[in-house]
């Protein structure tokens, strides 16, 4: 493994059901942790599998979610009821399986707003709701990310290099997204890379190539290669075929 600013640990699960054991035990450290510090507990959540994923392991885990603050690493420029909304695939998914999970524990982006403000706008209830590191920037507990074939992670993308040269906005606009829908908001390197631990959850043996030269060789070309948590730890969870060519 390459050397990186940050610890880095890698969790290779040979069942769905390791991955999940994986992901709670992830989960109940840095809760507890933020806990102890007697904080909420801030979660930035990311769209696709990474729903299902994370639903059965708050189910299977039984964590008090009661002092849970739930973000969006980015989101897609669609009202709230949208099937492309993150915040919709996860509310509705919670609805009925996390019952205890409450809508106001969601912080959202205001997609009624023209898409700059909105950036803009979620920016600010981030550094409202998250506290700030000795950085003076907002440090979350845990961001939970995915990673495209194409090596993006949030909506930050290989097709614009610029996005991923952002120093000063924690959250920006994404127009013209090489995958639909085209405007979005995400979080950038930034926010990203001062966070206490951040996580990624692969999977699937189609990304093993990918896998394997964003996190063994640190190929700087896959926008997910740029996340390395300036004090923070990294984690990695693949399932055996995404991890497939990572030797451990």
């Amino acid at each position: 493994m390459p050397n990186r600013k940050c610890s880095f640990n890698v969790s290779l699960a040979e069942s769905e059901d390791k991955l999940i054991d994986s992901l709670s035990n992830l989960l109940r450290r840095c809760s507890e942790q933020a806990k102890d510090r007697k904080t909420n507990f801030s979660l930035g959540l990311s769209g696709g599998s990474l729903v299902q994923l994370l639903t059965k392991a708050l189910r299977s885990s039984r964590l008090d979610t009661s002092n849970w603050e739930f973000f969006f690493c980015d989101e897609r420029y669609v009202a709230d009821d949208h099937s492309d909304s993150t915040y919709c695939a996860y509310r509705t998914e919670w609805l009925s399986q996390l019952p205890d999970i409450l809508d106001l524990q969601f912080v959202k982006a205001d997609t009624t707003k023209p898409l700059d403000e909105c950036a803009a706008d979620y920016e600010t209830k981030v550094k409202v709701k998250v506290g700030n590191s000795p950085s003076n920037l907002p440090q979350f507990d845990l961001l939970l990310l995915g990673m495209g074939p194409d090596g993006h992670t949030c909506s930050l993308f290989p097709e614009q290099p610029a996005t991923l040269e952002e120093t000063s906005r924690l959250v920006i606009p994404i127009r013209n997204s090489p995958k639909p829908p085209p405007e979005r908001i995400t979080f950038t390197l930034p926010l990203i890379n001062n966070a206490r631990d951040v996580a990624f959850v692969v999977t699937g043996a189609s990304k093993s190539d990918v896998v394997k030269r964003v996190f063994v060789e640190q190929d700087k070309q896959f926008p997910a290669a740029w996340v390395d948590p300036t004090s923070g730890q990294l984690t990695l969870i693949v399932d055996a075929g995404a991890g497939s060519q990572i030797k451990l």
